[in-house]
């Protein structure tokens, strides 16, 4: 029993040297600090891109926003009023529609906001190299997971709209009142299903670069337990880790340019 413990008491000595002496430290972003706000994600990534076959990589993922989406996204509650506004008794049935379409807005809007400050979380907590808790890999995990879930519900919820909403455009008469003014409604209620489909697709969007922060999570586990067993060296954990931040700071960048538009739905509607 005394040898056991006397074996057990060296171990111990062993790893607190070990760790005492580490050559490990935090990753630093470029940006000096913790990252701070979801724009540090571009400026973070910016020198990561160490070759060119990285950078096209990183172009092809980034969502470059279409005038044409930002316009009618923008002005979609308008051609709703539009529709309301030419009859005194909701003729045209849009009424119930554009309270939907507010609400959808309202919860796109909080998803890309809540994407770029939970990812701000992440990065802040995977650069903690020296850090060897392996359950906050978990927890990401996990956050990431019911994330993905909501966007699946809200996007869910924008094809639902755009059903509807091209339901009632389909029932309408030609003759109801007349038919300038049915054409004029029929134009509004396409531009106005155009522009929820596209918060759809966006919507969809963020959870590529999403699932891929959350799908290096076991990387991450896996590199702190050989790092604890004595199995790999600083150099080595230290070298790992480096890539595997690295892709996790351009995954980052890329929810980032996706989630712009969300992110400031309330400020275009």
């Amino acid at each position: 029993m005394f040898k056991f413990y006397s074996i057990f008491f060296l171990i111990y000595l062993v790893s607190l040297f070990s760790f005492s002496n580490s050559l490990i430290s935090n990753y630093v972003p470029i940006t000096g600090s913790s990252i701070m706000t979801p724009a540090d994600f571009s400026r973070a990534s910016l020198l990561l891109n160490d070759d060119q076959t990285s950078i096209l990589i990183l172009a092809s993922s980034i969502q470059v926003e279409n005038p044409s989406d930002v316009f009618n996204i923008t002005f979609s509650k308008y051609f709703l009023n539009n529709i309301i506004a030419l009859s005194n008794n909701d003729l045209f049935g849009a009424s119930s529609h554009y309270q939907n379409l507010i609400s959808l807005y309202n919860n796109a809007n909080n998803l890309g906001i809540v994407s770029l400050n939970n990812t701000v979380g992440y990065l802040n907590t995977l650069t903690k190299f020296t850090n060897m808790d392996t359950s906050r890999f978990n927890t990401i995990s996990s956050s990431i997971n019911n994330l993905i879930t909501n966007i699946d519900s809200v996007k869910q919820s924008a094809i639902t709209l755009a059903t509807l909403m091209n339901n009632t455009k389909n029932s309408l008469s030609p003759n109801s009142p007349n038919v300038a003014t049915y054409q004029v409604v029929i134009s509004n209620y396409e531009l106005v299903i155009k522009s929820v489909l596209s918060v759809s697709s966006h919507l969809n969007n963020l959870k590529t670069p999403l699932n891929e922060i959350a799908n290096l999570m076991p990387n991450f586990i896996n590199e702190v337990n050989l790092y604890s067993q004595f199995i790999l060296t600083d150099a080595l954990y230290m070298s790992h880790m480096n890539i595997l931040i690295k892709q996790i700071l351009l995954s980052s960048d890329t929810l980032y340019s996706r989630s712009l538009l969300l992110s400031r739905l309330k400020d275009l509607f």
